[in-house]
C-alpha cells in the first residue's frame, strides 16, 4: 500500500469514527503497515521528485514546506545526471515515480522533464501530480508528452473550484490517463520537534512516510522528503533542524544498489526531530498562514 493510500485512509477514519475510539484502530493498521515498509526492501516501491519546490496554491500543512519556499526550479542537466546514474546502479528496479513539488506545472521545461524520466524509467509508473489548477492552460506539447510517456496526470483533490469534466475531455483527446478522488482528501500535520529530542529510531518506526516516500535530489536520495526541504522552514522561521552527511545517501558514492536500500531501511539522525506520535490525520483544508504551528 502507497503512503498516500495509507494518508487518505487514516483521514477517512477520523471522519467516521469519533476521535477516542479511533487510536486502536490507528495503532494496529499503521503497524501492520510499518512492519512491511520498514523490512529491507527488493526495491525502490516510491520515488519522489520536486521539479519546483513553489507553489501556486500554498496549503496549510504542507510536509514540503511549499507555502515557505523560494522559486526553485530543477535543473535539466543535473536531473538527467542523475537519473542516469540511478536507473544504472537500479537496474530500473523503481516502481512508482511521482513527479510533484510545490506544483509542477510551473516548471516551462516539464516536457523535458517527463521524457527524461521516462527514458531512463522505462518499466516505471510515472505520475504527474498536481493542483489541477492550470491543467486547462497547458499546451498540446504538454499532453503529447504525457501520452508519449505514459504519464498518469494525478490531481489532489482539494475544495476548489476545478472544472474536472473539462480536464478529462481535454485529457481523453489526448489518451492520457487522469485520477483523482472523488472526495477532498484530508490534510495531515506533520509534527516537528524544534528541539530534536525524539528517539530517531522509534520515530523512523512509527513513520509512514520512512523508506516509502524517498525522496531524490541533487544527486542524493533521503528516505522522506522532509529532509531537503527543512532548510525553508529554518529560513523563515529561524530554526536550525540540521541535515547532516548521515540524512542522505549519495548516489555517486555507490555501484550498488542494495547500499541504498539498506540504508533507507534505517532511521537517520534527522528522524529525531519528527515526532510521529502527534501526526493530526484529519484537517480542514486551508490557505496556509505561514505560521510555526503549522509543522509544530
Amino acid at each position: 500500500m502507497n503512503s498516500n493510500l495509507n494518508m487518505i485512509l487514516m483521514g477517512l477514519l477520523y471522519k467516521i469514527i469519533p476521535a477516542d475510539k479511533i487510536m486502536k484502530i490507528q495503532t494496529s493498521f499503521l503497524q501492520f503497515i510499518l512492519r512491511k515498509q520498514h523490512k529491507l526492501q527488493k526495491c525502490i516501491h516510491y520515488l519522489e521528485i520536486s521539479v519546483v519546490d513553489h507553489c501556486n496554491l500554498n496549503c496549510k500543512y504542507c510536509a514540503n514546506f511549499s507555502p515557505l519556499a523560494q522559486k526553485t526550479y530543477l535543473d535539466i542537466i543535473d536531473y538527467e545526471k542523475d537519473c542516469r546514474k540511478l536507473s544504472e546502479i537500479s537496474m530500473n528496479n523503481v516502481e512508482t515515480i511521482r513527479l510533484l513539488g510545490g506544483e509542477p506545472l510551473l516548471h516551462d521545461k516539464l516536457e523535458e522533464i517527463i521524457f527524461i524520466t521516462r527514458k531512463y524509467f522505462s518499466q516505471s509508473r510515472i505520475e504527474l501530480v498536481t493542483n489541477g489548477l492550470l491543467l486547462l492552460k497547458m499546451n498540446d506539447d504538454f499532453w503529447r508528452s504525457c501520452s508519449d510517456n505514459t504519464i498518469i496526470v494525478s490531481i489532489s483533490h482539494y475544495p476548489i473550484k476545478i472544472n474536472y469534466k473539462a480536464i478529462q475531455k481535454t485529457a481523453s483527446r489526448f489518451k492520457v490517463t487522469v485520477s483523482y478522488s472523488k472526495f477532498a482528501q484530508p490534510m495531515f500535520k506533520w509534527v516537528l520537534d524544534i528541539d530534536g529530542k525524539q528517539n530517531s529510531n522509534e520515530s523512523y518506526l512509527k513513520c509512514h512516510r520512512s523508506n516509502i516516500c524517498v525522496t531524490l535530489r541533487n544527486g542524493k536520495i533521503y528516505p522522506c522528503s522532509m529532509i531537503p526541504y527543512v532548510r525553508y522552514f529554518n529560513r523563515y522561521f529561524n530554526k536550525e533542524l540540521l541535515e547532516n552527511e548521515q540524512d542522505s545517501f549519495d548516489l555517486y558514492q555507490t555501484n550498488c544498489f542494495d547500499e541504498i536500500l539498506l540504508f533507507l531501511s534505517k532511521a537517520v539522525p534527522f528522524c529525531k526531530y519528527c515526532n510521529p506520535n502527534n501526526i493530526i490525520y484529519s484537517n480542514k483544508w486551508e490557505i496556509s498562514k505561514r505560521e510555526i504551528t503549522e509543522w509544530t
